[in-house]
């Protein structure tokens, strides 16, 4: 009785055990290579950056090619987090540090101009759109995200009926728009969404205001 007992017990344990491997294996592949592509992450961000950076988060993706994944950062610049990994066809790693790189610049720049003009926002959005050069991903040097990319700007004032106080807040959206038209940015879309209505403008449009009667004219309808 008691032989039957035990062997119960390890064919219990030898299950549970099976099972906990196999989760294992699911969502981090198997422990030397998690520990193989971490290292080979590190050496090929290094190499091609000729900076240092921390690999954080690794994962693997068991659907899509059994791939690894991860997280990373320069050690000089931690603020900017990005995906370097193995593409899902090739096998081959690549990273997204240019695009990340971008939305932070973007952001540091942009962020403040909206939060002096607009403080009772509920929330904004400055999102890197697409790639004006997408060759320059290939190189190790990033160059300012200004000749680079797109930007999609968009502002919440959900909690704001324009018709309320109309004058007022298109003066702020015109003087908004004056001084990204300054920055001389490429951009690709701009909104800001009100409690009833919405304000558009695509790229083309935000350069062609010059005078506050042009960005009149453009908004008559709002």
């Amino acid at each position: 009785m008691g032989f039957l007992k035990s062997k119960k017990f390890l064919v219990i344990g030898i299950v549970l055990f099976s099972l906990i491997g196999f989760i294992f294996y699911f969502f981090y592949g198997t422990p030397w290579d998690l520990i193989s592509y971490k290292d080979k992450f590190e050496t090929y961000l290094e190499e091609r950056y000729h900076q240092d950076f921390v690999i954080d988060e690794i994962s693997y993706d068991f659907l899509h090619g059994g791939t690894y994944h991860a997280y990373a950062f320069s050690e000089t610049n931690p603020e900017v987090t990005f995906h370097v990994g193995q593409n899902s066809k090739s096998a081959e790693i690549d990273d997204a540090y240019h695009y990340e790189l971008w939305r932070y610049q973007a952001r540091n720049e942009v962020t403040p101009i909206i939060e002096k003009t607009f403080p009772d926002r509920l929330n904004h959005a400055v999102e890197v759109r697409d790639s004006l050069y997408p060759d320059a991903t290939q190189k190790s040097e990033v160059p300012n995200y200004k000749n680079m990319v797109t930007l999609e700007i968009g502002i919440a004032k959900d909690h704001t009926k324009i018709t309320e106080n109309k004058e007022a807040e298109l003066e702020k959206a015109f003087k908004l728009i004056e001084e990204l038209n300054e920055k001389d940015l490429n951009m690709d879309h701009f909104s800001i969404s009100y409690k009833s209505k919405t304000l558009q403008l695509s790229g083309t449009e935000m350069k062609s205001i010059k005078k506050h009667n042009d960005f009149r004219k453009m908004v008559k309808g709002l």
